[in-house]
């Protein structure tokens, strides 16, 4: 029956840095055999009572394949596994690890689908299966999360390593607030309990802002790359999520730098090592509460605590019967689940992670989903305190907006990156002095907050950085946007501040439209009402300005122009 069947391997790749976590293998060739489906082939052979043995043949024949890929080094095999052959699974466990290891691959490695719409009671043999593949290492993903009943209970106590999110749940999220909001919530518990999330079904760019925007692990779709039967053309990055992931950097501040200075250096055991060398370890480094456990690769699969280790340590026979190895238990029995976060995810959403649950030991910091360590509670305060600080410094008293530093750090970005387009503007008051002069520094202050708000509110979102260059002189950022969409909400800004501030004036002044005032040479003139002007150098893909005093230099031309030209002018590098 496996004769002609074959499978497609797709990748599963990091959002966070396009390097590829693992292949899915999916089975191609039922049809060509007399099958209507892939559904249609397991029925019969479970009617034939062979779904056992098909199942495992398969399993071999994935092994192989994925052995043989010359990228499989260090990286996951996704088995789908019919429900109907679990209970049978814990036969098979040992078959199927003597196997894996004379193709020269960990346990770890191997990663079982089992589908959320499998009928799978707790405390059944299926189950029983689970935990003891999970006890050699096989990790374990809940697939088609969403579709079918919630195995949430399943989820806690089996403690699968990965769920894979249904495409109903990606698909048009970013349009649906409720759908948002219910999938958010539950990335954020699963982050809480060291589970990795899959978005599946990824198709378009609108879909992959999305999964970044909600905190997704990892992504598996289209976009990425389709199920392919050349196996030779499989990566170990993809450069479509790379280049998208750079730009997205680009485009907001990194706390890499804060982590990294933060980070607590604690030392690691890997998964195999023997329990009377795990009681040493915490022997040796006394000041030590807890080890990062990693697999062959380095990468995190939690924590051991001394806390779970002290009802056997101080048991008269309790430390020789778990080191034991007829009879003990292994590490893996003791390992914890613990939050993971990149080393490039923003401090404010890892102490959001770690705010949900006060229980937590900490969170395990990676970088291209390899260990690189550990932020404690105290670390993580470190961290927090950090990031007020560097807030404080660089924020304009006034308008809390993000001060020169970070607007030159913004432009001389935007004008060395040649990947996306770019729109830099810079917005002046018109006659500023003259209502200043009149009305009080006071009222002035209030005109300028009232600009900061209009502007937070008309750029809102990752695309758009807002900063305050002091006094009346205002900067907005674009990355990767439509210049056409840009420039009108330029126009709607500067409309929406000559609205508003004409109640910063008295009545008369409002029927006039002006107000009487010293010019600069001291003498009485008539001035026009609050207004604003833009200036907005665009540079296109492609092209860059050699340095940043270039930028200014432009900059200085364009608000010259600006106020020539009825407040607005633009200038695009092409």
């Amino acid at each position: 029956m496996v004769t002609g069947l074959r499978h497609a391997f797709q990748p599963i790749v990091h959002l966070d840095t396009g390097l590829t976590h693992g292949f899915e293998a999916l089975l191609r060739g039922p049809v060509e055999l007399g099958f209507d489906s892939i559904a249609n082939l397991f029925d019969r052979a479970a009617e034939a009572g062979q779904v056992e043995e098909l199942e495992a043949r398969l399993l071999q024949k994935a092994l192989q394949d994925f052995s043989a890929l010359s990228c499989a080094d260090g990286l996951h095999l996704f088995f789908n596994i019919d429900a109907r052959s679990l209970p049978h699974l814990s036969h098979r466990t040992s078959g199927i690890l003597e196997n894996m290891a004379g193709l020269g691959l960990s346990s770890t490695q191997l990663c079982l689908e089992v589908s959320e719409k499998s009928d799978i009671s707790q405390d059944s043999a299926a189950t029983r299966a689970l935990r003891q593949a999970r006890d050699h290492g096989i990790q374990i993903a809940l697939d088609d999360f969403g579709e079918g009943y919630a195995r949430l209970r399943l989820l806690h106590e089996e403690h699968a390593e990965y769920v894979k999110f249904d495409r109903y749940f990606i698909n048009n999220v970013a349009n649906d607030p409720k759908k948002k909001l219910f999938v958010s919530s539950l990335i954020d518990m699963f982050e809480v309990l060291g589970i990795q999330t899959i978005a599946e079904g990824v198709e378009t760019e609108e879909d992959l802002s999305s999964c970044r925007e909600l905190g997704f692990d990892l992504v598996q779709g289209y976009l990425v790359a389709r199920p392919t039967l050349e196996h030779e053309s499989l990566s170990r990055s993809y450069e479509s999520l790379m280049t998208a992931r750079r730009r997205d950097r680009r485009a907001r501040s990194s706390d890499q730098h804060i982590l990294r200075e933060q980070i607590v250096k604690v030392p690691t055991l890997k998964i195999e090592t023997p329990m009377q060398d795990v009681f040493d370890a915490f022997r040796t480094n006394q000041s030590a509460r807890l080890f990062p456990v990693l697999d062959m690769n380095d990468r995190p699969l939690g924590i051991v605590r001394d806390v779970d280790l002290k009802a056997y340590a101080f048991s008269p026979y309790g430390k020789d019967l778990i080191v034991n190895r007829s009879f003990g238990k292994r590490l893996g029995d003791f390992v914890r689940p613990c939050p993971v976060a990149d080393i490039h995810t923003q401090a404010e959403r890892i102490l959001q992670i770690y705010s949900h649950n006060d229980s937590l030991n900490g969170v395990i910091i990676v970088e291209n989903a390899q260990y690189v360590g550990f932020l404690d509670n105290s670390s993580l305060l470190r961290v927090l305190n950090e990031k007020n600080l560097i807030f404080a410094r660089e924020m304009n008293p006034l308008t809390k907006l993000p001060g020169n530093t970070s607007i030159a750090d913004h432009i001389a970005d935007a004008v060395t990156d040649t990947e996306a387009s770019c729109a830099l503007l810079h917005f002046d008051f018109d006659n500023f002095k003259p209502f200043n002069d009149t009305y009080g520094f006071r009222q002035g202050d209030r005109a300028l907050l009232l600009f900061a708000e209009n502007l937070r509110q008309t750029f809102s979102g990752p695309d758009f950085f807002v900063g305050h260059i002091g006094g009346d002189d205002f900067f907005v950022g674009a990355r990767g946007t439509d210049t056409a969409d840009v420039s009108r909400r330029a126009y709607e800004a500067r409309r929406q501040f000559a609205r508003d501030v004409e109640s910063f004036y008295d009545k008369k002044a409002r029927e006039r439209g002006s107000i009487e005032a010293p010019g600069r040479d001291g003498k009485l003139r008539s001035f026009p009402l609050l207004t604003c002007s833009a200036a907005m150098l665009v540079i296109e893909p492609g092209r860059r300005i050699a340095d940043l005093e270039s930028a200014l230099t432009a900059f200085a031309e364009l608000k010259k122009r600006a106020k020539e030209e009825g407040g607005f002018a633009c200038q695009t590098i092409q």
